[in-house]
């Protein structure tokens, strides 16, 4: 009898293993692809801690992070220390969909967290702005060759996009950002003191367009991407098509945009896109204006060079390209909206 129990049990375990298996195996494929975990459970809240490292905090919070909050009038902080995956905070007005985007991290260890306030009744200031939000982060320098750890961004979700190029009036931005060394958000960006900490990171839009609707939405396989930086620190936040051999280091020419000059430099990058890249004159935390004309072709450039006005504009962030810092900073968001137009 014994004997015959032991055999009933060891059957029983082959099919539950095997399950158990399979859903490990699924598990790790929506973190890769940017999908909250199938066994995440609650955030652990775990965060920074002294600078140069993480350390374990407590916890991190009652934020949602993608699932429904409570319908009341209540504020939530939350940190999200997880590589990657998407946080959608409710919200009634355009969605954001919030992601950490720790691509470059080849050991599997953050070096980040993201903390996020969201309002609990999905009601913001307008129906445009999404929630207020602070990366603290610090990496070492690793492969020269490929500096770039993270892009911790906010990202226009809904059904805003994909949208042909020339149907769109207006891309309307309002944003104020600031940079700062330590743990907290900095009330300004003090650049001497990024400078001293090697600082190397830069603010920009991430955009991706193509002649394919749903290709322009992939960020490794829409045929160009364009870049709008306003601020970048270090000396290896260069963008790509810079040149120091050649007169204004490669710049093709200059757009002014609510009074803000924006230089243009133009290249393909390792993965054979055509990337066009717009850099502000001088560190821009504040801007309130529609982009409109940085999405409309410069004569400088030839048509195969730009996308057309047929194309597809399928994907809009902005966040910070995190290069390496010898010590923790933190970037951060107080006020973003984008109003986008047809």
């Amino acid at each position: 009898m014994a004997f015959r129990w032991i055999v009933n049990a060891g059957l029983l375990a082959i099919p539950i293993g095997t399950t158990i298996g399979v859903l490990v195996g699924i598990d790790a494929q929506r973190q890769a692809s940017g999908q909250r975990p199938l066994f995440s459970g609650g955030d652990n809240g775990s965060s920074i801690g002294g600078d140069g490292g993480l350390g374990n905090g407590g916890n991190g919070g009652g934020g949602n992070g993608g699932g429904s909050t409570p319908d009341d009038n209540g504020i939530t902080w939350k940190d999200y220390c997880q590589l990657a995956y998407g946080i959608e905070p409710t919200t009634k007005g355009q969605q954001y969909i919030l992601n950490p985007n720790q691509w470059g991290v080849t050991d599997g260890t953050s070096g980040m967290c993201m903390n996020v306030t969201t309002f609990n009744n999905g009601t913001y200031a307008t129906n445009t702005t999404g929630p207020e939000f602070s990366v603290t982060w610090s990496y070492t320098l690793d492969d020269p060759t490929q500096p770039v750890h993270a892009f911790p961004n906010i990202m226009v979700e809904g059904d805003t996009l994909p949208v042909v190029l020339q149907d769109l009036d207006t891309v309307h931005m309002d944003v104020e950002w600031t940079y700062g060394v330590g743990n907290k958000p900095s009330p300004t960006t003090d650049e001497a003191a990024l400078n001293t900490e090697n600082l190397n990171a830069n603010v920009a839009i991430d955009m991706f367009l193509d002649s394919d609707k749903t290709t322009s939405s992939n960020s490794s396989q829409a045929k160009f991407e364009i870049m709008i930086w306003f601020a970048k620190f270090g000396a290896s936040t260069d963008p790509i098509g810079y040149d120091a051999t050649k007169a204004k280091n490669g710049v093709v020419t200059t757009t002014t945009v609510n009074g803000t000059d924006f230089d243009l430099y133009y290249g393909h990058n390792s993965q054979g896109q055509t990337v066009l890249t717009y850099i502000c004159s001088e560190t821009t935390g504040t801007f309130n204006g529609d982009l409109q004309a940085l999405l409309t072709r410069p004569t400088a450039l030839t048509a195969s060079q730009f996308p057309a006005e047929t194309d597809y504009l399928g994907h809009f962030s902005f966040g910070s390209e995190a290069f390496y810092s010898t010590k923790n900073v933190t970037f951060s968001v107080s006020n973003f909206a984008i109003d986008m137009r047809t």
